[in-house]
């Protein structure tokens, strides 16, 4: 995201139940030893709804210098007041003329279902109203329920089922395309 655009979007206080406090603002690239530590911290169980490179700390490193300037992603993270990361969400897509752009979504388990989910997609499309390509897509297998009605709650609509195939020790099962039109 070019810093024009990140200058529009301050952080802001994150709206959390359960008197949870945290702040949403961009990833940047000093962020690369907190989102190491973010990935190394993920539970063993995490990449099998969350798998777009493997959850490592080198992945999470390489993932701060790579996506926090790059004019084509957008990644807000949640910041406790110890200053560490308790998730992160993003969209990125490939050049200026794109149509679509893909979404993905990881909050640290101690930070379920308290909203922060729901407080970072928010501000995510947002932003999207603006900034990116108009169509925002995303997977999710059927077994993650809660995403799921998260994302119907914000406007995806399921465009397609399949399944997704065997990686590491899951096995194939079924999966949802979803999308959400952002402007």
């Amino acid at each position: 995201m070019r810093q024009e655009d990140k200058d529009k979007f301050p952080p802001m206080p994150a709206p959390l139940r359960n008197e949870r406090q945290a702040t949403m603002r961009f990833l940047r690239r000093s962020d690369v030893s907190l989102l190491g530590d973010f990935y190394e911290a993920m539970p063993p169980t995490a990449p099998r709804f969350y798998w777009p490179h493997p959850l490592t700390r080198e992945n999470g490193e390489k993932w701060a210098l790579e996506e926090a300037d790059s004019p084509f992603c957008v990644t807000l993270v949640l910041e406790t007041p110890e200053g560490e990361i308790a998730g992160y969400a993003w969209y990125r897509w490939r050049g200026e003329e794109a149509q679509g752009s893909t979404y993905g979504i990881c909050i640290r388990k101690d930070y379920q279902g308290c909203s922060a989910g729901r407080v970072l997609t928010e501000r995510l499309l947002h932003i999207a109203e603006t900034v990116g390509p108009p169509i925002m897509r995303l997977t999710c297998q059927h077994a993650n329920v809660r995403a799921v009605q998260l994302y119907q709650k914000m406007g995806f609509k399921i465009t397609k089922e399949g399944m997704v195939e065997a990686r590491r020790e899951y096995p194939a099962e079924p999966q949802y395309w979803m999308e959400r039109r952002c402007h």
